[in-house]
């Protein structure tokens, strides 16, 4: 073999690499590189620095990628091969066009396209390029808005490449379509395109293009209300693009605005901070402005109005110099949202005059909305009343049903203004049934994770309902308030799914496969579910909105209620203090001792919560139920009040004997199914199995390696109760992801609901680290035990922070002895903790597992 055929051997063995595997093709043309060094043959190099920049643009390296492609077309030019030069050319163009710099992108494009005129059409290299041509062309055109003139552009490529029969270059016309639609607020239009070039990636095996195609679905998705499942196809993408830097900016971009979506400022705040941190060190300017806008959202919506304006005019300042027409109207609606939450109404009215000022109501029918709805906020009832009729004629020719909400709820806000109490409420109703053809016509379903806008709407109705002041509005309110903290734990999508463990391809296929039907057109709306029943038990239920919290005391089918206001900000900071004292407690930090009974940030959240509606509750019995909200999930309410807690006794309530649930068929005769997994930091599991087999003889124990997932799919449906004694994780931004780590490995909340673990009605027993806790931005329960339920369990007993594995012990002791004379899981877990109280005061020992049980985990 010569050397020049082994030369080119390498070249082409990169260039087949290139796709599945950067390092090795990098390796190879290294070696290409080396058998080079010194001759000057200039094709052979342009082969090689070609190849070198669309490794760097996989890799998100665009700096290097512009000098490969710059190197390329010269050694190109000075061989007179006038198309490939052009071929480098328009590459190079693209890394411009990434970049954000438009206009300098364009112009390259331009100048291929007049030389290409040139050359004979009926040449297939040709006929590329210029399909090429168009289709950044329409990229140009649509980093500045010209959305209109872009589609013309990527109409005429996705035509060229179709008689190419290149199923790759439509797929990028289709993704690079999707991309503007998003832009424009089409957010449907966007999923179809977007849906369409991920099949056509798929099926030609472009793999990592088809993640980067699924990782703009999660932003439209996100866009259209379906947060938790964008936040489901990040977490199963993310792998898959770990080594580009561009990705990984991307995905932490698209990360920061679903957290947005679901209520999470703090969190979608630290990621779009991430992402702008990347695409400054790439120098693209304008998805740094993007991420700068993220972060100014995120700080607006948290009540950093200062941060948020400084946010804003970098954005401003970098979207100015891409000439990014459509994301500068956005940075100034933001803006006016600024100044509204500021108190500024002239900057507001302003910064939305500059918006309508743009060519938006054709283009981005959604910008113009808004950008009316928030100058109507800022304007005097005559002005706001015309703003609002052009708004809502706007969103009806728009046909965008999410355009509708927005129009509905501002409507009520200002009918609120005037006093029109009973039309406003009426406004919030029908914004609401509006929803639930949206969410519908979006995922088949009626139901998922509530929008920002949706929260916002049932908040709204829950105070007018309140204001009103009488039984049937309190009621109301009440039910309002407990739908909205009664969604799935996760997209319908996962929830449906079979198969157990499921491969993230399988998982994302699941979460994505409807996604690109045509909804709109098929869809019949189904009848409107009936509002929950007050049931008659006695239920302390808590709801956060905004800043204030509400109270509704239930019983007997009556309901009080009572506002807390600007309480969510303090409790917020108290239980975040007393998750604080628990971590420091589990490192053996905390003081010990009788004296430390009680606890500062509990004794304030008592304080805030509970002393407030005291009067309310002096006169109920013993056992009272609670449901939290938000962050008032990881209070041990339960535990706290119960009697003989030292919270518990300032209510003064009735006195009554203390009685002990039984169960049927309970006691020893338990079939009861113990997986335990100890490890170096929990060597206590196998004890505690050992006690649960002398408590329930019956009990079937699987240790260690023979803990299986599988034998827990095989075992679980015949028993009465099930105990896992694992590691466990709770995952904050993708709850779904928590998981137990069992002797196959981890068993992930997601992998619970998929639907190959049927519980049967079991009680089942997490002794596991935070397998209790839920995510602050959701509003029902999201993790392990609600998963447990969603699988058929009757209760769950979990852990709400990291336990003390003796202790611990000495709790499931307690709690299996009790559950082997016949108790019930609740009132056993009662009597254990005050068994536990008596030796360990502190709350951060006996109070950190609940009893969650099927009837009440919808809240």
């Amino acid at each position: 073999m010569t050397a020049d055929t082994d030369v080119d051997t390498l070249i082409e063995d990169a260039a087949a690499w290139m796709r599945r595997d950067t390092d090795r093709s990098a390796e190879l043309l290294d070696r290409a590189d080396s058998v080079l060094d010194g001759q000057r043959d200039l094709g052979r190099a342009a082969k090689v620095s070609e190849i070198r920049g669309a490794i760097a643009l996989r890799r998100g390296e665009l700096g290097v990628a512009a000098t490969a492609y710059r190197l390329a077309r010269r050694n190109w030019l000075a061989m007179g091969r006038r198309l490939e030069a052009l071929g480098a050319a328009l590459a190079g163009a693209k890394v411009q066009l990434l970049l954000g710099e438009f206009e300098a992108g364009e112009a390259a494009v331009v100048r291929v396209q007049a030389q290409l005129r040139h050359e004979p059409h009926q040449d297939r290299r040709v006929a590329q390029l210029q399909a090429d041509v168009h289709r950044q062309l329409g990229d140009a055109l649509a980093g500045r808005g010209r959305i209109a003139e872009a589609n013309r552009h990527y109409d005429t490529a996705g035509n060229l490449f179709a008689a190419l029969g290149d199923v790759s270059g439509m797929a990028g016309v289709a993704r690079h379509r999707g991309l503007a639609a998003l832009d424009a607020g089409l957010t449907h239009n966007a999923l179809l395109a977007l849906a369409d070039a991920r099949a056509k990636l798929l099926s030609v095996g472009e793999e990592r293009p088809a993640a980067i195609a699924a990782l703009i679905m999660a932003e439209g998705l996100a866009t259209s209300g379906q947060a938790a499942r964008a936040l489901e196809v990040v977490d199963c993408v993310e792998p898959e693009l770990a080594h580009s830097a561009w990705a990984a900016g991307l995905t932490a971009l698209v990360r920061a605005n679903a957290l947005l979506r679901l209520g999470s400022p703090a969190e979608s705040h630290a990621a779009a901070r991430e992402a702008e941190q990347v695409f400054t060190g790439l120098g693209a300017i304008e998805y740094s402005a993007r991420a700068a806008l993220a972060c100014a959202r995120a700080l607006l919506r948290w009540g950093r109005l200062d941060a948020a304006a400084s946010d804003l005019s970098v954005a401003e300042r970098l979207f100015l110099e891409c000439g990014s027409t459509l994301m500068l109207a956005r940075t100034w609606l933001v803006r006016a949202e600024l100044a509204v939450a500021a108190g500024d109404p002239d900057t507001a009215r302003a910064a939305c005059r500059r918006v309508l000022d743009v060519p938006v109501d054709d283009t981005a029918p959604s910008l113009g909305v808004h950008a009316r709805l928030v100058a109507a906020r800022a304007g005097e009832p005559d002005e706001a009343r015309a703003l609002l009729d052009d708004a809502a004629d706007l969103a009806a020719r728009s046909g965008l049903p999410e355009l509708r909400v927005d129009v509905l709820l501002a409507v009520a806000r200002l009918q609120r203004r005037l006093g029109q109490l009973d039309e406003a409420i009426e406004s919030l109703r029908r914004a609401l049934a509006e929803e639930r053809v949206w969410q519908a016509g979006m995922d088949g379903q009626a139901h998922g994770s509530p929008s920002a806008i949706v929260a916002e709407t049932t908040d709204e109705l829950i105070g007018l309902l309140l204001e009103r002041n009488d039984h049937a509005g309190r009621v109301e309110a009440w039910q309002r308030a407990r739908r909205a903290k009664s969604r799935p734990a996760g997209p319908a999508a996962v929830r449906t799914g079979a198969g157990h463990p499921a491969p993230h391809g399988d998982r994302l296929a699941r979460l994505l496969d409807d996604v690109g039907r045509n909804a709109w057109a098929t869809w019949e709306p189904a009848p409107e579910q009936p509002l929950p029943e007050v049931p008659w038990e006695t239920l302390i239920d808590y709801y956060v909105s905004g800043d204030d919290i509400l109270v509704f005391v239930l019983r007997d089918g009556m309901i009080d209620a009572r506002a807390l206001p600007d309480a969510a900000p303090e409790t917020s900071r108290l239980v975040r203090a007393w998750q604080q004292e628990c971590r420091l407690m589990a490192a053996g930090v905390g003081a010990t001792g009788a004296a430390m009974a009680s606890s500062p940030s509990l004794e304030g959240l008592y304080d805030v919560l509970v002393a407030p509606v005291a009067d309310l509750l002096s006169d109920l019995e013993e056992d009272l139920g609670f449901l939290g909200h938000r962050h008032l999930h990881a209070i041990p309410f339960d535990a706290l009040l119960d009697a003989g807690a030292p919270w518990g006794d300032r209510l003064a309530r009735r006195t009554t004997p203390v009685h002990r649930e039984t169960q049927q068929g309970g006691g020893a005769d338990l079939a009861t199914l113990v997986l335990a997994v100890p490890d170096d930091n929990a060597p206590l599991i196998t004890a505690e199995a050992e006690m649960i087999f002398r408590a329930l003889p019956r009990a079937e124990i699987l240790i260690g390696a023979e803990a299986t997932s599988s034998e827990l799919a095989l075992r679980a449906r015949a028993a009465d109760v099930v105990h896992l004694a694992c590691h466990g994780v709770f995952r904050l931004e993708n709850p779904l992801a928590s998981a137990l780590r069992l002797g196959d490995g981890w068993l992930e909340a997601r992998d619970i609901i998929g639907g190959s673990i049927d519980l049967g009605g079991a009680v089942v027993v997490l002794s596991a680290c935070g397998s209790g806790l839920s995510p602050d931005y959701a509003s029902a329960p999201v993790g392990l035990a609600p998963a447990c339920l969603e699988a058929g369990a009757s209760g769950v007993v979990a852990a709400l922070w990291v336990v003390d594995d003796a202790v611990t012990l000495e709790l499931m002791t307690s709690f299996y002895r009790a559950l082997a004379q016949g108790d019930t899981a609740e009132s056993a877990l009662r009597q254990a903790r005050r068994h536990v109280a008596r030796r360990h005061p502190h709350p951060y020992y006996w109070a950190a597992f609940r009893y969650i049980g099927a009837s009440t985990a919808a809240s």
